[in-house]
This record gives C-alpha cells, structure tokens and sequence, in this order.
C-alpha cells in the first residue's frame, strides 16, 4: 500500500485541460479534406455510433470499422488522427496550473476513455509529462473511484472537471473526502445534472492557481462548507425548472 499524501487533485483532461471542442473542429476539416465531406460526415456518424455502443470515445474502434469500408483513403485518415497534435489544443495556462498544483499535492489526471487512444492523446499534449506519468484513464472513471484511492491514497482530493454530473457522483461516493471544482470550458459545461453541485466553480484552467495553487488557497478552499458562488446557484436553478 502506499502512503497517504494529503491531497491529490484529480484532473479531468477533455474540455478541462485540453480544447476538446477545438479538436473535434480541426479533425473535422481534415476528415474533409482527406475524404470530401459526405464521407466524413460517414465518419464522424461512425464515431458517435461507436460511442454509444461503448459508452466512451474510442478513435480505435472508429478508425477500424471507417476503414473496412473506404480502405482507399484508410492510411491517410488514420494518420491524420492518430499524429494530431494536441499540444496545440492545450487551454492556456494548463501546463502552468499543474506546475502550480505540485506546490501543494499531488495532480494526477483521471480520464474517460479507451485504453490506448486516450493516454496517447494525454502524452502528446506534454500533460503525461506535467503530472510526472500519474495519468488514470477508465471507460466510466467515476465508477473506480475505490481504484483510484488505492492507486492514490490521499487524505483529501480535489475534482476538476468540465461536467458537473460527474463532479456529483464523485461527491456522492467520497462525500466531505473530496471538494468539487467546475470548469466552465466546453460544450457540457452547462448540461442538466442531478445530485449534488460543486463546491464552486471556476471559469478557465487558468483560475485553479489562485483557487487551490498555494498553501494558504487550498487550506480555506478545503475548510470552507461550501464557497459555491451565486452564479453556480443561478445555473443550477435553471436546470432544475
């Protein structure tokens, strides 16, 4: 067993640290290019079959049912999604709220995904590198949550993520082990939830520093009750008429 730090934040990467929206743009225009658009629009119905027979993302299982079907163009798609370059999707800031994180725990990213494509993504964006290899990527990760406290014993942990359905079954499982943080980036960002809601939200990966990224931050950030902010009310409020 290994030895309980004192806290370990727990760092979604789609629409949290990387520009996901941005990406899905971008390999948009290049499935385009490379199979003209009543193809890609093939493929991308693909991609959203794909994921909801799995229940995440899987460019793998994409790629691989796309190209039976047009292996005349297979190389030069798979090439254009598996070398994308998602430094260049990193939000502002990503790399240096991490740095910042270091000061007071442990990050660590915990992800949905497949098992292959997903932690390539994580690696060639330099955030594998940022977290020091401490990257956890599971089909349905609020559903291993005892794994991941196994894998990173902690006193406390801090969630970050871009969904807040996720941020409440994380709640609901840890309970006061844990402080919820919405990330207002990405097109989830405002989707209904039900349970409980984040302990405060926060607009840009940037704003984590000043949140939780020095000693005297993250010890009001984890005794605070709750430091929900008014607009995080307003939001809930709405989803819920």
């Amino acid at each position: 067993m290994f030895a309980p730090v004192g806290v370990t934040f727990l760092l979604d990467f789609d629409n949290t640290l990387s520009d996901n929206d941005l990406a899905r743009v971008r390999l948009t225009g290049a499935t385009e290019r490379i199979v003209g658009p009543a193809d890609s629009r093939a493929f991308w119905s693909t991609y959203e079959r794909v994921r909801d027979e799995m229940g995440f993302v899987d460019f793998l299982r994409t790629l691989e049912d796309f190209d039976g079907r047009h292996p005349e163009s297979a190389l030069a798609l798979d090439r254009a999604v598996l070398d994308f370059p998602y430094a260049e999707m990193l939000y502002p800031s990503a790399l240096k709220a991490i740095a910042a994180l270091w000061r007071v725990g442990v990050p660590v990213v915990l992800s949905d995904g497949d098992r292959t494509y997903q932690p390539l993504k994580i690696s060639r964006s330099g955030v594998h590198d940022a977290v020091r290899g401490n990257v956890l990527v599971f089909p349905h990760k609020e559903n291993r949550l005892d794994d991941v406290a196994r894998l990173f014993p902690a006193d406390r942990y801090v969630a970050v993520d871009d969904k807040a359905a996720v941020l409440a079954r994380i709640k609901l499982h840890w309970g006061a082990r844990v402080r919820t943080v919405h990330v207002l980036q990405g097109k989830y960002s405002d989707d209904p939830y039900d349970g409980p809601p984040p302990d405060t939200t926060i607009e840009a990966i940037g704003d984590l520093t000043g949140l939780v990224g020095t000693a005297d931050a993250l010890q009001v950030f984890l005794e605070g009750a709750s430091i929900r902010d008014k607009s995080t009310e307003r939001r809930r409020t709405r989803w819920h008429s």
